[in-house]
């Protein structure tokens, strides 16, 4: 249950798995989220049993839930900016079903609960996740992310090539697209906020 609470933090943008040779990138992730989870994963867990009291976590919970989410998912997989997105990842060995699949599972099994160990900050989703942030063992991921860039090539390679000026025009394209900006307006009136979701990318890389 944990990790898959960790997974809710990022559902927008961690698209990282599919084959390599020598260990797949989404195994690397889990990596990362073990670290969180040996060390908080506790202190989240309560986290979330505290949020799953509020009306306004669970408009985006449950919006995750509906036939319109799905469409909308539908809708943006079939934009060409999209495409060419998922396109550069798969070049790297990046996939993002791995995660996808993970979150739904996380979807379908959060129940309301209550438990008053930790004390929210907000409401809502975009609240849990900068709580969740701030609960992350920042310098023992750091220490994580270096040690691989130090020792697996694959590694070091897709995360250089996500810092490419290649990377950074093939995401400002889908990122500038009308639709796509109309798709992120309609996820935020739902409660989810894209932005906060690339910070926890950054933050699970202990790079924040």
């Amino acid at each position: 249950m944990m990790k898959q609470a960790l997974v809710v933090l990022a559902l927008v943008g961690l698209a990282f798995c599919a084959p390599q040779p020598r260990k797949l990138f989404h195994e690397h992730v889990e990596d990362f989220i073990d670290v969180i989870d040996e060390e908080v994963g506790q202190d989240i867990q309560e986290l979330m049993d505290q949020y799953v009291e509020f009306d306004e976590f669970w408009q985006a919970l449950e919006y995750m839930r509906t036939n319109n989410f799905k469409d909308l998912v539908y809708e943006m997989e079939s934009l060409p900016e999209f495409v060419a997105v998922i396109d550069f990842l798969e070049n790297d060995n990046i996939d993002i079903h791995y995660f996808l699949d993970l979150f739904n599972e996380l979807i379908e099994t959060v129940d309301r609960k209550r438990n008053q160990r930790q004390s929210p900050s907000g409401k809502d989703l975009t609240a849990f996740t900068r709580d969740s942030i701030a609960l992350f063992p920042k310098e023992k991921l750091q220490a994580l992310y270096d040690q691989k860039l130090a020792e697996d090539e694959e590694f070091r390679t897709a995360i250089e090539n996500l810092n490419s000026e290649e990377w950074d025009a093939v995401f400002g394209a889908l990122w500038d697209s009308e639709v796509f900006q109309k798709e992120v307006q309609t996820l935020g009136e739902n409660g989810i906020d894209i932005g906060v979701f690339l910070e926890q990318i950054v933050a699970i890389f202990g790079q924040n």
